[in-house]
């Protein structure tokens, strides 16, 4: 993550960041009697390399503290020569990203809750810019505070700084070092390096990541306007047995936005991530055009296999049609949709393709520029030629601009689209500003006559509809097993999808009674099965408010219900009761659903 600001407007904000880390904290302060915190031995140090203009340099600051439990660092640059793309700040804390102007970055980190205070050295930021212009070019660190856990505080000025050459880009056609890769001096490559790093909007623990070396990829052009990367086997496999801790393996593509990547990856590189983290390993590409994080054990391997990523923009001609599909639904299509697909090349030099993943959500990007979060969302486009929607999170970047991260079990084209859409019957009602965002990322749908229905109750196929929609999973299932579902219905084929997936069930003698209505403690149970396939885990707090009706809970819905509870999906009415056996309304479904995937970071506030 990363926090700018204008230093100008440091002194009134103090209290802000005051209040913002005790407000992150998971328990309450209590009285501790510690020791005033201590900081020293400040470095700031980076590549040894001198930087090209349209490369990027690192740049790491560390301390020697005692005591810590929180701090404010505050550095300088020069805008005019460089770019800050991203920042990040010691791990297993919480970093604080405040709005601001060029020219100052100031990062303010806590621990959360109760955990062990922090003594000995830290790295306190880890800053990478994009080059701009030649000259020399410093970083900074003017300034640090730090607390401990009863906020006493220490305030110091490093008085260090790194300073470093930066050079033309080279005429001569040799491999240049560009963001950590080996980038030929070729038209469509490295001329337009990304100003962001998708890669930093998903990866959510930097102390598990590493970003293989430029001795390690290596790229080539090809017609068409592909590049295609290539692994240094034996320096991959190096780098990744040299690591501790590590799960996610990074290559970064510098690209114009316009190219295709086409990633080969062999075996024993998947293989030899897997078995350095434990079974729970990705890889992760990122480039302008796109990013794409592979879960790895989602994939079938043998020794011989190689896996071929491609992240590729539709033709001129496949944007058309998909904007007359997006026109048909009364909104915009944004820029061209980007197809990102997996196959596996075996032994036998069969290829698979890797359209759906049995239980992995994975996460990729697509550059939104600056579009509106509110009135934005994106969506995959089917090879039947319709679409469906997908859960989108639009997560600001440094400059202002936002990346679009879509998490979803399987591979296809996406697009980014604008609009808005609202319902006649919404008007005065509760639920209305929640029911919009939800229709404006086309997630719920209204009737034929441009009405909601807000206060009707909701049948267990219009929900079945609703939860694969928000989920955006992947057709899955044979044949219908239901005696009273016709195979042609509106709703069988998300029906299908979602008892596949285990998230509603039947009833005795083989029915499903698709008209019948759900109640609020049987959408509690179905939230519950789709938090736990996202992989999203969450105990109960011991003790919450009690409503008055709690005693009518089902044993089958409790756990559920009170998890819903902590969550804040399911909340009591003015009452303070949450009528468990009480069907469900539309209005009360959709912002239950809305609420999860806010939940899951599926989507924004």
């Amino acid at each position: 993550m990363i926090a700018i600001n204008n230093l100008k407007c440091w002194k009134s904000r103090i209290p802000l960041y005051i209040f913002l880390l005790l407000c992150m904290l998971i328990a309450p302060l209590q009285a501790h009697a510690n020791s005033v915190p201590t900081a020293s031995a400040y470095t700031l140090s980076g590549n040894t390399s001198l930087p090209e203009v349209g490369g990027s340099f690192t740049v790491t600051a560390t301390a020697q503290v005692s005591e810590l439990f929180a701090f404010e660092a505050i550095f300088r640059y020069d805008p005019q020569k460089v770019k800050l793309i991203r920042a990040d700040s010691a791990a297993n804390g919480n970093l604080i990203k405040p709005d601001g102007g060029e020219g100052t970055i100031i990062l303010a980190w806590s621990k959360e809750g109760n955990e062990q205070l922090t003594n000995g050295t830290v790295r306190m930021a880890e800053l990478t810019f994009n080059v701009l212009k030649e000259g020399e070019s410093e970083v900074i660190w003017q300034s640090l505070r730090i607390a401990n856990r009863s906020l006493q505080e220490v305030a110091v000025s490093p008085g260090v700084s790194f300073r470093t050459n930066i050079r033309t880009e080279s005429s001569s056609g040799n491999v240049g070092d560009i963001g950590g890769v080996n980038v030929p001096n070729t038209d469509g490559i490295g001329k337009e390096p990304a100003l962001l790093a998708p890669d930093a909007v998903i990866i959510t623990d930097p102390a598990q990541t590493s970003q293989f070396s430029a001795q390690a990829v290596s790229l080539t052009a090809e017609s068409g306007n592909l590049v295609r990367v290539a692994l240094n086997v034996e320096q991959v496999l190096k780098e990744i047995h040299s690591t501790n801790g590590k799960s996610t393996f990074v290559i970064m593509v510098p690209t114009q936005e316009s190219a295709s990547i086409s990633v080969d990856v062999p075996s024993e590189v998947l293989q030899a991530i897997q078995s350095k983290s434990g079974g729970s390993g990705f890889l992760a590409i990122s480039s302008s055009v796109g990013m794409y994080k592979l879960p790895i054990d989602q994939l079938k391997l043998d020794a011989s296999s190689k896996v071929t990523i491609t992240i590729a923009p539709v033709s001129e001609e496949q944007a058309h049609a998909m904007g007359t599909i997006i026109a048909d639904e009364g909104f915009t299509l944004a820029g061209a949709p980007v197809d990102f697909s997996v196959s596996i090349l075996d032994a036998s030099g069969q290829a698979t393709e890797m359209h759906d993943y049995e239980s992995a959500f994975a996460a990729r990007t697509l550059p939104a520029g600056h579009m509106d979060p509110d009135k934005s969302a994106a969506v995959l486009f089917r090879a039947d030629g319709t679409l469906a929607p997908v859960p989108t999170l639009f997560v600001k970047q440094p400059d202002g601009s936002y990346m679009a991260l879509i998490h979803r079990m399987g591979n296809s084209t996406y697009g980014l689209i604008t609009g808005s859409r609202t319902f006649a019957d919404l008007i005065g009602h509760w639920s209305k500003g929640d029911i919009e965002t939800m229709a404006g990322r086309l997630l719920i749908n209204g009737d034929t006559e441009g009405r909601f229905r807000p206060d009707d109750a909701i049948t267990r196929a219009e929900f079945a509809k609703l939860l694969t929609n928000a989920l955006a999973l992947p057709d899955k299932g044979d044949s219908m097993t239901f005696r009273d579902v016709e195979p042609s219905a509106w709703y069988s084929r998300s029906l299908l999808t979602a008892v596949s997936f285990g998230l509603i069930k039947g009833y005795d003698g083989g029915v499903f009674h698709p008209d019948s209505f759900v109640s609020r403690e049987e959408i509690a149970v179905m939230l519950d099965r789709a938090l736990h396939l996202t992989g999203y885990h969450y105990d109960a707090p011991a003790n919450f408010a009690q409503l008055l009706d709690m005693d009518q809970l089902n044993d089958w819905s409790k756990d559920a219900i009170y998890k819903m509870l902590g969550l804040g999906i399911l909340i009591g009415d003015q009452g303070n009761n949450i009528q468990p056996s009480q069907s469900a309304t539309r209005a009360e479904a959709a912002v239950m659903l809305k609420r999860m995937l806010i939940k899951l970071s599926f989507m924004n506030e």
